[in-house]
C-alpha cells in the first residue's frame, strides 16, 4: 500500500513545467517541487501518510533533444528525505517519460485524463519493480479520485 508516493511523483512530473519546459528540468526546479511536496504532505489524511510509506523512485525524462534527464527520490515516513542526482540504485518504482508527454499533461485542462492517455501511449511508462509495487500500480493509476488528490496537493 506504500504506492501513493508514485502519485506524487507523478504530479510533480507534470508540474515541474509551470513555466519553463523540459530541456531546462535541472535539480534546483526539482527541488523546490520536492519542498512544495514535503511542506504540504503534513496536511494530509494520516492514512495517506501511512500508504506513502519509504520507496525508492528513479524518474527519467527523455528531453526533445535526445538527452535524459535522471533523477532520484528516496522516501521515508512520507516524506521526501533525498533526492539523488542522476541515477538511483535499486528503485522500488521506475517512471519513464517524453518532454512532450509532461508539457501535454502541463498544458492540459484535465490533467488526470491527459495523465491517463499519455500512459496508454507509452509517453509515460510507471513500473512496479517488486510483485507487490506492480500489483499496487495497477489499481492506483485506474483511480482518478487518488489522483486528484494529490493533484490538489500542489495546485489545490
Amino acid at each position: 500500500m506504500k504506492y501513493l508516493v508514485l502519485i506524487f511523483v507523478i504530479l510533480l512530473l507534470a508540474s515541474l513545467c509551470p513555466q519553463v519546459s523540459a530541456a531546462t528540468i535541472d535539480n534546483s526546479t526539482v527541488q523546490y517541487y520536492v519542498n512544495v511536496y514535503n511542506s504540504r504532505i503534513d496536511t494530509a489524511p494520516d492514512i495517506l501518510k501511512t500508504l506513502v510509506g519509504d520507496q525508492r523512485i528513479a524518474l527519467n525524462i527523455t528531453r526533445n533533444d535526445g538527452s535524459i534527464y535522471r533523477t532520484g527520490f528516496i522516501m521515508q515516513n512520507a516524506h521526501i528525505s533525498n533526492t539523488v542526482n542522476g541515477n538511483i540504485t535499486d528503485p522500488t518504482i521506475s517512471i519513464n517519460a517524453t518532454e512532450d508527454s509532461i508539457d501535454r499533461i502541463h498544458s492540459s485542462s484535465d490533467p488526470i485524463s491527459t495523465f491517463q492517455q499519455e500512459r496508454s501511449y507509452g509517453g509515460i511508462n510507471i513500473q512496479g519493480n517488486t510483485l507487490t509495487t506492480k500489483a499496487e500500480l495497477g489499481i492506483v493509476l485506474s483511480n482518478a479520485d487518488v489522483l486528484r488528490f494529490f493533484y490538489n496537493m500542489f495546485f489545490g
